[in-house]
């Protein structure tokens, strides 16, 4: 990929990558959808209690994937094939490591994390059930994720796309099997199978690849190497993970204002926000290689084409979604199975949240962006300020004034301030860099 071809090469990674990233968002979408149908608003409330546990796997495998991608595409721009094949090397033995623990400490902690969390009687009950499998089968997850931003900076962007596409179409099938006998384990069992045919193809192509084939000593953990993956993969790791946080929150105040009817209307609302989101957040993943790649080189004119022209995308697509979720609000509740009570409080919060999507997205462009020129502590603030500060802040405020439409309120106000702050340490960090150069 030489530098004067790096421009037409955005739509080539951004286009697979936002597919991609809203493939994987449908995987809970399909799941919402053949539960809320077959269990209605009980089982719409367990699966999102239950949530956070499985989206932490997902997350650290994204992370740890993420951070490994970055550094084989900045080594790769400085035209150093030993410390790209390094980095992939080590990032899958990271992967490796935590499946061996996930499937321990995680599966130990599901009971008291659901009793937390405020789980309880039948919802208690579908939510454990539904993460014993989870769990049990989380190796698969792991491997199924962290392997697809490998593939996006190994020029594979079009093959990480159409193994997700059969990964989502094997669940979807294996839904409609599946559930209705089983159940919340049913829905479990298609996901795990599902991620497990991704996992199975991803290493494939990642362990056929000619043009640098791995090699024993790559596997050979690098402390620095490792530190450098991890340093940059708590950034991807917080933007997968958040939403589970905030969903935690939600849930404890949806109990407190509107009872597990309130659960059941956030539930299925977030799953149409999380797949949303999940379509702007690949915008940034999808220009990611491109800008680790240009910065590894040395060119900060291309990095900053390159941000210039993800960020029109994000802002166009958050206009629409917005427009898109206020006009079809009333088919989220039949879609989702969810009560005519929970389908009122949906429709008020739809309009509500669509104000967040065009804030959210510059959101996630600039932390993408951060993270990609390795500026690891501004992508940090932007995706963690969110989850550990601003929303539980929030939270515990707006409901209080605005019963339960200021639990819809925090979405919007978060991202608004979020991007005022990316925004700030944009301009302030191009002004040091300019200052650098007169």
């Amino acid at each position: 990929m030489t530098h004067e071809k790096i421009e037409k090469q955005f739509w080539r990674y951004v286009l697979p990558s936002m597919l991609t990233m809203l493939l994987s968002g449908f995987y809970a979408i399909v799941d919402g959808y053949f539960v809320g149908n077959a269990l209605k608003d009980a089982g719409l409330a367990a699966i999102n209690i239950g949530w956070p546990i499985a989206s932490f796997i997902l997350a650290v495998s994204t992370g740890i994937g993420v951070g490994g991608s970055v550094l084989i595409s900045t080594y790769r721009g400085a035209e150093d094939e030993n410390a790209s094949r390094q980095a992939k090397g080590n990032t899958l033995m990271l992967l490796c490591l935590f499946a061996i623990l996930s499937i321990t400490l995680i599966f130990i902690s599901t009971p008291w994390l659901l009793r937390l969390f405020g789980a309880k009687g039948e919802v208690y009950d579908l939510a454990y059930e539904y993460l014993f499998v989870i769990v049990l089968g989380s190796s698969l997850q792991i491997f199924g994720t962290g392997c697809t931003p490998i593939l996006r900076n190994s020029n594979r962007s079009i093959q990480a796309m159409l193994i997700m596409l059969f990964s989502l179409f094997t669940n979807i099938v294996l839904d409609a099997v599946l559930v209705p006998s089983m159940g919340m384990s049913g829905a479990a069992l298609a996901t795990v199978a599902a991620q497990g045919f991704s996992a199975l193809f991803c290493l494939l192509l990642i362990f056929t690849d000619k043009k640098n084939p791995l090699k024993r000593s790559d596997f050979v953990l690098n402390k620095r190497m490792c530190k450098n993956i991890i340093r940059i993969g708590v950034s991807p790791f917080g933007l997968t993970f958040s939403p589970s946080i905030v969903i935690i929150f939600a849930n404890w105040q949806c109990l407190n204002y509107g009872g597990e009817i309130a659960v059941a209307a956030y539930s299925a609302l977030s799953y149409v926000l999380q797949a949303t989101m999940e379509l702007l957040h690949g915008i940034g993943e999808g220009v990611q290689p491109l800008i680790s790649y240009c910065n590894g080189a040395g060119r900060h004119d291309l990095v900053r084409s390159l941000l210039r022209r993800a960020r029109r995308l994000v802002m166009l697509l958050g206009i629409l979604f917005g427009v898109l979720i206020v006009a079809f609000d009333s088919l989220i509740p039949i879609i989702f199975g969810a009560s005519s009570e929970a389908g009122v409080m949906i429709e008020s919060a739809c309009l509500i949240s669509s104000v967040a999507f065009f804030f959210a997205g510059l959101v996630k462009c600039y932390s993408s962006y951060f993270y990609a020129i390795r500026e690891t502590r501004a992508s940090t603030l932007l995706i963690y300020g969110d989850p550990l500060l601003l929303t539980p802040l929030l939270m515990l405020i707006l409901p209080v004034f605005f019963d339960i439409n200021g639990i819809w309120a925090v979405l919007p106000l978060t991202q608004i301030i979020l991007c005022a702050a990316a925004l700030l340490i944009d301009i302030k960090k191009e002004n040091l860099k300019l200052e650098g150069k007169a």
